[in-house]
């Protein structure tokens, strides 16, 4: 074994051990670069033994070793150099200090990996995107408000249901997937509400999956959309050509007048409330036959409609307010329209008729509590009366079923191109008949038997 040595005169601190060694027919001092405790190694250089142990404990012996063969091969070789011997101690020495720094290198990539891949730094960053505009849709435009706040709920409730977990995509099991599933339920939110979210988490396993962060497209078949019955969705109405007529006419003031008279601009052009509310002079134009229309651009799915101003009651409500509708604020319209039709039922007892419905989230949580009080039939059902379950999108709702009913259109194509909707589908959801209602429509068509 080689001989040990320090060469220092004090008597505490660190020092690096040496050898004496022969190289190109010089005797010179070599560093080893091993340090030892000086008072350590006084205490055990005198005795074999315990300098045998020393060594052991800090892990020299075998590096020492691994030197001393070194310098053999050199010295058989006749490559015994300054240099090449610097090299042998390096190589053995820093050994372990290189490996140390490669094993924290991949530790330090597979975190980074760990968290480029982490779901829950996805949808913060991917959800952000959408709402400052730096992702937009599959048709390259900007994402409607309506759709930036659909998104942003959803990931709201994905990092409430999430927050003690942290998981990659591959990651993502059947169990992770019913966490968030009953999250849903467990705050009771309504069958076409869970769905929103339920294709949101759908889109953002997918566009990962593009990303090539992953390929766990096992995931979405674990998000499947359950089918949402109609006694699962809260009850939605629409109003009769005979209650628009009595809205029409019932003598108003101030804001309740404004209110009605927005709200029925909604229901005889089909639009939203972000659309009919934003109605002014430049919106208004003529086809090449001289037909006065709307011309305006869907807020939900930035979609041109053109609109035809036909009937007497939408070219006067418009005229009446000089072509620019005044500004009136949603939720004021959801409060106000409820006043003015519990009004009206007085002169017309159809919105005063009750149906069954299911409440909100936080109708629930009211009643719960005790804040609010509701009326349940004799099967236990919440019933309210029509004018209770009116609001702002009642409005669209009113327009196409009505269109829907009149039999003057025949291909529900025409009612499409007012509404904006491009799938029939989707269509189809507003029109809102009752078992009656359709049983009458068959008995319209097929008027000599069903067959």
């Amino acid at each position: 074994m080689l001989e040990l040595h320090v060469r220092t005169k004090s008597k505490e601190g660190n020092t690096p051990l040496y050898i004496r060694l022969r190289v190109e027919g010089k005797l010179i001092w070599v560093n080893l670069q091993l340090q030892v405790n000086i008072k350590e190694w006084n205490e055990v250089s005198l005795s074999e033994k315990k300098l045998s142990n020393f060594l052991d404990r800090k892990g020299y012996s075998k590096k020492i070793s691994e030197i001393e063969f070194g310098i053999k091969e050199l010295r058989t070789r006749h490559r015994l150099t300054k240099e090449s011997l610097e090299t042998v101690i390096k190589n053995v020495v820093l050994a372990e200090i290189r490996d140390q720094f490669l094993k924290d290198e991949e530790l330090e990539q597979k975190l980074l990996e760990r968290k480029r891949k982490d779901v829950k730094t996805f949808v913060k960053n991917y959800i952000d995107g959408i709402s400052n505009g730096e992702i937009l849709t599959t048709k390259g435009k900007k994402y409607a408000d309506n759709s930036i706040k659909i998104w942003k709920q959803f990931r709201r409730l994905f990092l409430e249901c999430y927050k003690n977990k942290s998981f990659t995509w591959e990651e993502i099991t059947q169990s992770l997937i019913h966490q968030f599933l009953n999250y849903l339920d467990k705050n009771g939110y309504m069958g076409e509400t869970k769905n929103r979210y339920i294709g949101a988490y759908r889109t953002i396993i997918s566009v990962s999956e593009k990303q090539k962060l992953h390929n766990n497209g096992i995931a979405r078949k674990w998000l499947a959309a359950p089918k949402v019955e109609d006694d699962e969705r809260r009850t939605l109405i629409y109003l009769t050509k005979e209650e628009l007529k009595a809205l029409y006419d019932m003598p108003l003031s101030g804001m309740k007048e404004r209110v009605r008279d927005l709200f029925l601009i909604g229901c005889y052009t089909a639009m939203r409330y972000d659309e009919f509310s934003k109605i002014e002079k430049g919106c208004i134009g003529f086809t090449p036959n001289g037909l006065k229309v709307i011309r305006i651009k869907q807020g939900k799915v930035n979609n041109r409609v053109v609109i035809p101003i036909v009937g007497d009651e939408l070219e006067t409500l418009l005229k009446k307010y000089d072509y620019t509708v005044p500004e009136v604020c949603e939720q004021i319209i959801n409060r106000y329209i409820k006043k003015i039709c519990k009004e009206l039922s007085g002169i017309v007892p159809s919105l005063s008729v009750k149906m069954r419905t299911l409440l909100t989230k936080t109708e629930r949580k009211a009643l719960e509590t005790g804040k609010m009080k509701f009326e349940f039939d004799e099967e236990g059902y919440v019933i309210r009366p029509r004018w209770e379950l009116i609001f702002c999108h009642t409005a669209r709702r009113t327009a196409i079923t009505n269109m829907y009913l009149s039999g003057k259109y025949t291909n529900i194509r025409q009612i499409m191109s007012i509404s904006g909707h491009k799938k029939e589908e989707t269509f189809m959801k507003y029109v809102r008949l009752s078992l009656d209602e359709q049983a009458d429509e068959i008995a319209n068509i097929a008027a000599d038997g069903l067959f």
